[in-house]
């Protein structure tokens, strides 16, 4: 057995914890950047106990992060980090925030496109550090070296990848995920089970990422229901769950699913975890018949025999499993099994997936 494991995140992980966070801040530290969304900053309640503690510092609030952040929002950080000189990020928020700030804190000291670093560019500089405090419990953004960014002027998601990006620190506290609504709580807990489920499949997957990525999977399925009604405990699990698998696909990447969901948040604008969940039923149909893991495929099907199928499973959590009920037609399945085909996901797929297979997928999830 062989495998390179790199995880150089520290993680700070408990209810509360967000309240010795001032602990985590190296003593040189003087100038802050904020990173986080219109509204969960405030929501979530991390802005009061986050402004408690940093009143002895330098700090500046970049709020401007949107859903699927763009290009155009990542340069306007960048800027603002620039002119502030901040010596730490901090990425406040869902996956959206915090692929916001490792974003920016590449383009803090790196001075060419971020489009470049994308497609292979080395970065000139080191990055100013980032401190990753999750308001959902959905994306693992805050323990992977990923940042995905939307290039709104060709329809595109793209990922910015480099072990640089890795947050220094890392304050999971379920305590912030409480102000999320059932929607919310609903869909990230999907991206939390599929990125697992993914992560398990992919061909670059090794037992220790096998033994996270099954419990990851099985505390989404046990702790899904009482989260959403906000138990304490089932929240703490299913923090805990978003973390495990995203420690999964910083490993191993996620697969054939997720990049065949980019597009229908790009242009459909569904939600990223409602998108997967929608096309996972088919997806798993298409595994099932034509995997070279067929034992792995057996085992999520055992996890999931409970609720009769993935189907099942995914509707009775009140999401269609019908394309057309979001708006999406069979005319752009071509186009976004093209856009679909091109992407490295597709090599780590344990199948053999052409663009009929693609199409097939989503005329199936119809």
């Amino acid at each position: 057995m062989k495998f390179d494991f790199q995880l150089p995140t520290k993680i700070v992980f408990g209810y509360g914890t967000l309240k010795q966070m001032g602990k985590h801040i190296p003593s040189h530290i003087q100038r802050i950047l904020i990173v986080t969304d219109p509204m969960s900053y405030e929501r979530s309640g991390a802005k009061k106990i986050i402004e408690a503690q940093l009143r002895s510092y330098h700090v500046t609030v970049f709020d401007q992060v949107e859903e699927n952040p763009s290009f155009h929002t990542i340069d306007k950080g960048s800027v603002m980090a620039r002119d502030q000189k901040v010596q730490l990020i901090i990425g406040v928020g869902g996956g959206s925030p915090m692929d916001a700030a490792k974003a920016i804190a590449v383009g803090c000291h790196n001075q060419k496109p971020l489009m470049d670093y994308i497609q292979g560019l080395k970065l000139e500089e080191r990055t100013v550090p980032v401190i990753c405090i999750p308001t959902t419990a959905g994306t693992g953004s805050e323990v992977t070296s990923y940042a995905v960014i939307t290039d709104k002027v060709n329809g595109k998601k793209l990922c910015l990848a480099s072990p640089e990006i890795y947050p220094v620190c890392s304050i999971i506290d379920p305590q912030l995920t409480l102000s999320m609504p059932e929607d919310v709580c609903i869909n990230t807990a999907m991206d939390v089970f599929t990125h697992a489920m993914e992560a398990y499949l992919s061909t670059l997957s090794f037992p220790l990422v096998d033994r996270l990525a099954l419990e990851a999977m099985n505390l989404v399925l046990e702790n899904m229901q009482g989260a959403i009604k906000k138990n304490k405990d089932a929240i703490t699990k299913m923090s805990y769950a978003s973390m495990l698998a995203g420690i999964c696909i910083s490993q191993t990447s996620t697969i054939l699913l997720h990049i065949m969901a980019y597009p229908l948040s790009v242009f459909h604008h569904i939600p990223h975890g409602r998108a997967n969940a929608i096309l996972m039923p088919a997806f798993l149909d298409f595994m099932k018949q034509r995997s070279t893991v067929p034992d792995k495929m057996e085992n999520i099907e055992e996890f999931l025999k409970p609720h009769g199928s993935a189907k099942n499973f995914v509707n009775d959590l009140g999401i269609s499993t019908q394309l057309t009920t979001y708006g999406v037609h069979p005319e752009n399945f071509e186009d976004y099994a093209k856009e679909t085909i091109v992407k490295d996901d597709i090599g780590i797929t344990p199948a053999d997936v052409r663009i009929a297979d693609i199409v097939a997928i989503y005329e199936n999830s119809c």
